[in-house]
């Protein structure tokens, strides 16, 4: 089966299932196309319950729809016709950009606005987490900032986190008197430099402007155009991707949907309802897109841990913040699925209302887009072009927002 057919065949098993279907109908329903994936899907009925409590809900977040998740591997579903499947679920809490900028100020005991908040996080990290924490995210975000030759702050982060890690340990090195981080700025300047070599981290920052220039497109339309009808302001966004960009990147569709929908019928999801983005503001509606592009990046972010573990170990990732922004991106865009397909090293995300978007996508998509995507040289990922036609997208969409100002 090729690998085109075999990810159409799990999307379509996953979304035509009924609600009351269990995750082991499903898979019988396509066995073959289930072969050699790995996947987390949310249910009700069974599963770990790894989702966030609700006296944390304020500050942290989890990805998933229901309130248990299962897990699924070749090796899972060989051991369960055996004998129970011992199943590892490695939890983490992902830092946000705020939450790491805050923690040198937290440290040295200067004076913070957000003090007890971030003293709730660190405490449900040391306890619930067992100290285990992550601020890759964070570091994706001011990559391009740690370049700058007057900007001393990103490695001044980085240093606080692992200063964290070592007190989570009981092992801190003492620093002087006016720097407790000194003996950490070694260790994080040395990340830095190795996300800076990283090619695999400037491709996730390529992934993200991917996000931001779908962003720019689907407001432009929305905001140039005196009426705005789904199905039309999507096909013109297919054509845009697939014109300008070689790809026809489908979670970003999905939020450009949830946008679209919101300016035709007057209905916005939480994260998309704000006045920066329902009429354009010179530079700060850009800006906000902007902000908003990078929290809907961590959707991308959170597959690529999927590809982390392998066998029966899975990382279940928990989204910490000060950003209320971030935990209504979060809470309006609810996974039910997340699916890895390693040979191709593939990772599909399906959302809870994903079956409603596709119906919307399909009936939108001209004859001669759907044969482009058909055509069987189309590589599994897309054609996608170089990044210069993405940034020459981004300035002329740029550009042309401001003149809307």
């Amino acid at each position: 089966m090729d690998y085109r057919n075999k990810i159409n065949k799990v999307k379509g098993a996953i979304l035509s299932a009924s609600e009351n279907s269990s995750l082991q109908e499903i898979i019988d329903s396509e066995k073959e196309a289930f072969e050699g994936i790995r996947m987390l899907f949310a249910t009700d009925a069974a599963g770990a319950a790894l989702q966030v409590p609700i006296p944390h809900q304020d500050l942290f977040s989890g990805v998933f729809a229901k309130s248990r998740v299962l897990a699924y591997s070749n090796e899972i579903a060989s051991e369960m016709l055996e004998k129970e499947s011992m199943i590892c679920y490695q939890r983490r809490a992902l830092f946000d950009t705020n939450l790491l900028s805050d923690l040198p100020k937290y440290f040295k005991g200067e004076d913070l606005t957000t003090r007890s908040k971030v003293e709730k996080i660190l405490k449900v990290v040391e306890q619930e987490y067992c100290g285990g924490f992550d601020f890759a995210f964070p570091m994706l975000e001011n990559l391009r900032s740690y370049t700058s030759v007057n900007n001393p702050y990103p490695v001044n982060k980085v240093a606080a986190a692992f200063y964290f890690d070592a007190k989570l340990q009981g092992n801190t090195i003492a620093g002087n008197s006016n720097n407790i981080f000194e003996p950490y700025l070694e260790k994080s300047e040395e990340l830095w430099k190795e996300y800076r070599a990283s090619e695999d981290m400037w491709h996730a920052i390529d992934r993200r402007d991917l996000v931001y220039v779908v962003m720019l497109k689907t407001y432009y339309l929305c905001w140039s155009l005196d009426q705005i009808m789904i199905e039309d302001s999507l096909r013109k966004l297919v054509d845009f991707c697939l014109d300008e960009l070689g790809v026809l990147p489908l979670k970003e569709l999905y939020f450009a949907w949830k946008v679209i929908i919101g300016f035709s019928i007057g209905y916005y999801t939480p994260v998309f309802d704000e006045k920066l983005l329902k009429k354009p503001k010179k530079k700060k509606s850009i800006e906000r897109i902007g902000a908003l592009a990078w929290d809907l990046f961590i959707f991308r972010f959170t597959e690529l841990l999927l590809t982390e573990g392998k066998q029966n170990n899975f990382y279940v990732p928990t989204i910490t913040t000060l950003d209320g922004g971030l935990l209504d991106t979060v809470h309006s865009c609810k996974v039910k699925a997340m699916i890895s397909f390693p040979e191709v090293k593939y990772v599909e995300t399906i959302f809870e209302d994903e079956l409603h978007f596709q119906h919307c996508l399909d009936a939108a998509m001209s004859k001669k887009q759907k044969d482009v995507l058909s055509d069987p040289k189309r590589n599994i990922k897309g054609n996608q072009k170089l990044r210069h036609r993405l940034s020459l997208a981004t300035h002329e969409l740029e550009k042309l927002i401001n003149q809307l100002t």
